[in-house]
């Protein structure tokens, strides 16, 4: 499946909210253009907030934009996990000086979305519904696959995917949050758990290893690693299709970057997304 980044490039219309509901369209397969606004921006001078309600399944996601309402800004970011507050804390902090947007899903708190479909219950991690065989995983994974759920979860997808380019973006950016010991650049590392998802891996000594890049593009991945951080390189022909959006940005040829740093080192992310920026601003 083709989700909808290029042709939300060109038709940004299809991630406005309204004040109206869809009318006849079945609730779990509304897209971005049944999205609700819950709060108007706080002005042209501050950064500012908009929530947009998005269907997911029976129910509703909260999709959160904050945008600086004077400088467009070359950071469009994008946080999937709910739970992951640091990235989207240093990300704010960024935008407030440089311009740019974050686009953030918003629902209990916790790293997954539960929804119903049906009546039945279901559990997705929302940073593996960009694929067929990411939602099929996830979905199966998590609680029980079935199509009227992959469905929905696709839907809730392209809906959320509709909004984050509504402006677009250079850089697909991703924001996400770690814990020590669990994942980390030395994930990558020859003979580790995903050693065969990187075609290349930099660790610089002294550093931590949970503060990193995670790149599909190789000239992105060399400027990093030679502004002094650790990064890693997706391997794009040979990844795993795990249906994040790494993985489908890789194959819709679109250049990604997820800036990833343990919970807590806010100082450190947001340093990370400037030097992002500069790296940005010097490919223009």
């Amino acid at each position: 499946m083709r989700l909808v980044l290029c042709l939300a490039f060109a038709v940004s219309a299809c991630a406005q909210p309204t004040g109206s509901s869809v009318g006849e369209t079945e609730p779990s397969l509304r897209r971005a253009d049944s999205a609700i606004t819950r709060a108007a921006p706080l002005s042209a001078d501050t950064v500012a907030v908009v929530d947009h309600v998005i269907p997911l399944g029976e129910g509703t996601v909260t999709v959160r934009v904050r945008l600086d309402g004077q400088q467009p800004g070359l950071l469009h970011a994008l946080n999937l996990h709910d739970d992951e507050s640091t990235s989207v804390e240093a990300a704010a902090e960024v935008i407030a000086r440089r311009g740019g947007r974050v686009v953030e899903v918003v629902h209990s708190g916790d790293r997954n979305v539960t929804f119903r479909v049906g009546g039945r219950s279901y559990e997705a991690d929302p940073n593996r519904m960009f694929t067929e065989a990411g939602r099929a995983r996830t979905l199966g994974a998590l609680s029980s696959n079935d199509p009227a759920a992959e469905a929905a979860l696709e839907a809730f997808a392209d809906s959320v995917l509709a909004l984050y380019t509504a402006v677009r973006p250079d850089v697909v950016v991703t924001l996400h949050n770690n814990t020590p010991d669990n994942y980390s650049a030395r994930s990558y590392e020859p003979g580790a758990q995903y050693a065969s998802d990187a075609a290349a891996v930099t660790v610089h000594p002294g550093s931590d290893p949970d503060d990193f890049f995670f790149v599909t593009d190789r000239a992105l991945y060399d400027a990093l690693v030679g502004e002094g951080f650790n990064a890693v390189l997706q391997d794009n022909d040979a990844a795993t299709d795990d249906g994040s959006l790494s993985v489908w940005a890789a194959r819709e040829g679109v250049p990604y970057v997820n800036v990833e740093a343990q919970h807590g080192h806010r100082a450190e992310q947001a340093a990370m997304i400037d030097a992002l920026v500069d790296v940005l601003e010097n490919r223009r």
